[in-house]
């Protein structure tokens, strides 16, 4: 019988991390759920509430967040296409894999549940696990797409207040609802004299102020923002126009590149022959709209062109391209850089983007500084060159790190901004240094077509509503087949395309020049939690060391 008993306590364990993993999945898009993300832990806490033994405890950590990355990101494998066997096997490693990594912040919490108390372990929870988010930004190896606040974009009010403290504010408050529901579920598990006690009535209490405190916040914040409908009581505007051309994403890299660029150059002349939609001043072409260097000296004749014809239509391209960087002196090559087998000359691709103008002789260009890791580059390729086997070779693989941020000016209405190129959107802290460079509205360019309509590019687009509340900028979004729009500061999506489809958009947003208290200070509220539960891991060893001492003395 007590075999009996404890393998029904297990199936109920397993039962229960699976359902937390399960409601973290969903709350992210393009489910409309958020609300799974504030209770999602609870489950998985009241598993570790009887398991003593920290291998035991982790099994079920993992089979939470397994749970929770096959519903999120069960997209990163390209599965609805099957046309690259790499893609598969990196999107499936990376679901069986990366769920490893929240040993990290549950680590710290068990550490601090056995060597101090339960109690104490579930009120830090929050600092540790924003504090592993953070952390997981800042590297090579980063990958911060599932960062709990991200699960919140749908509900516009309730993320408004993130204009203070970021993406890591709304993950904070995500955990901190849990950690006081969990305390909730305990009371009420005591029994009725429990359920009617004042402890849990002040819970029930605090839970509900807590939850719904950024909703009324957000609702003041819309009531007082402008609607933008008309671009006459615009300060400062400037008109966008964006591209989507639905080119295969894989196709392309096959296909002959002028013809390409020949059909992007008739998509804008429709934009330009359209009375409907105003004129733009700055055009926008996706990520590696170009399948070639246009910027290169071979390619002149091409640029040179395109740059005439962006005079006749009196206006200038922000295009991604990739970029070839030829190191004249080997020596100072990086060692992850290329190497002809013919001339033994060293280079590097740059996953990039140029803002071409008419009257500009040498265009201005931005390489791409965040890279998705193995897809686009492996990561400290410099260091680990033993691994650069497993680099991807779509299109140009093996991307190099840009050199820096980059601010663009217009020669003409004088707008300065900020391109980020794809999955860089999801660093909010990269993001805001353009804006505290001088980018008075940021574009963004990407391909979202790689995963057909599974949730990678809903996911892609509602991170980009975080971006533009955090900074209060206008974000104009031009993905190759879609989700394309507009996203004005206070995250609502304006002329959102359909994806896999043909569209030429143009519309008049507004240059900003103040910076929100996030945008001026950084991850203060990141670094801290980062910080505190360095300290707290330092404590726990330290008691570990303790212990032991005594124990031989």
């Amino acid at each position: 019988m007590a075999v009996k008993g404890l393998k029904h306590r297990r199936l109920i364990r397993l039962f229960f991390a699976i359902l937390s993993g399960a409601m973290l999945g969903f709350s992210f898009p393009p489910f409309e759920l958020g609300i799974l993300a504030c209770f999602g832990l609870v489950p998985l806490l009241i598993v570790l509430r009887d398991v003593e033994r920290y291998t035991h405890a982790l099994w079920y950590v993992y089979v939470a967040m397994f749970v929770f990355h096959l519903i999120a990101i069960n997209w990163t494998g390209g599965y609805a296409h099957g046309n690259d066997p790499y893609m598969m096997i990196a999107g499936a490693a990376t679901i069986v894999i990366h769920p490893l990594f929240y040993f990290l912040p549950m680590g710290v919490f068990l550490l601090i549940r056995r060597h101090f108390s339960e109690r104490l372990a579930v009120l830090l929870l929050p600092v540790f696990w924003l504090g592993y988010e953070y952390s997981h930004s800042l590297t090579e190896w980063s990958f911060p797409w599932l960062t709990l606040g991200n699960s919140q974009t749908y509900d516009l009010a309730r993320i408004q207040f993130i204009q203070y403290t970021g993406v890591w504010g709304l993950s904070f408050w995500v955990l901190a609802v849990n950690v006081i529901a969990y305390f909730l579920c305990l009371r009420l598990a005591g029994g009725s004299r429990e359920i009617r006690s004042a402890p849990a009535r002040l819970l029930l209490v605090s839970l509900v102020a807590l939850y719904i405190a950024p909703s009324v916040h957000g609702w003041f914040a819309l009531s007082d923002a402008p609607d933008y409908k008309d671009p006459a009581k615009l300060e400062r505007p400037v008109t966008v126009g964006i591209i989507q051309s639905n080119v295969d994403p894989w196709d392309k890299w096959k296909a002959n590149g002028i013809e390409t660029y020949t059909l992007y150059v008739d998509l804008t002349k429709k934009l330009f022959d359209s009375v409907q939609a105003p004129r733009p001043d700055i055009v926008l072409w996706p990520e590696t709209a170009f399948p070639f260097d246009v910027i290169s000296p071979q390619n002149h004749e091409v640029l040179t062109a395109l740059q005439q014809t962006l005079a006749g239509w009196r206006t200038s391209l922000l295009t991604g391209l990739p970029h070839r960087v030829v190191y004249e002196d080997t020596n100072l090559a990086p060692h992850s850089a290329r190497r002809d087998k013919l001339t033994g000359v060293r280079y590097d691709w740059y996953n990039a983007a140029t803002y071409i103008q008419p009257a500009s002789s040498t265009p201005h260009w931005y390489g791409k500084m965040k890279m998705v890791p193995f897809a686009e580059r492996v990561p400290y390729a410099d260091i680990f060159q033993f691994i650069d086997f497993l680099r991807w070779d779509v299109g140009i693989g093996g991307w190099q790190i840009g050199p820096d941020t980059t601010v663009f000016q217009d020669e003409h209405t004088g707008a300065r901004f900020s391109t980020i190129i794809c999955y860089e959107s999801s660093y909010p802290g990269f993001v805001a240094e353009f804006v505290r460079r001088g980018a008075e509205f940021i574009t963004l360019i990407t391909i979202d077509s790689w995963w057909d309509y599974m949730s990678g590019a809903f996911q892609h687009q509602q991170i980009s509503v975080l971006r533009a509340v955090e900074n209060r900028r206008w974000i104009a979004r031009c993905a190759v087949g879609g989700i394309s729009c507009y996203i004005d500061p206070y995250g609502r999506a304006h002329d959102a395309t359909e994806l896999f489809t043909q569209r030429a958009l143009s519309k008049t947003i507004e240059r900003k020049n103040s910076l929100t208290y996030y945008t001026a200070h950084g991850d203060l509220l990141g670094e801290f939690a980062l910080w505190l539960s360095a300290a707290f891991a330092a404590a726990g060893f330290g008691q570990i060391f303790l212990k032991r001492k005594r124990a031989l003395s």
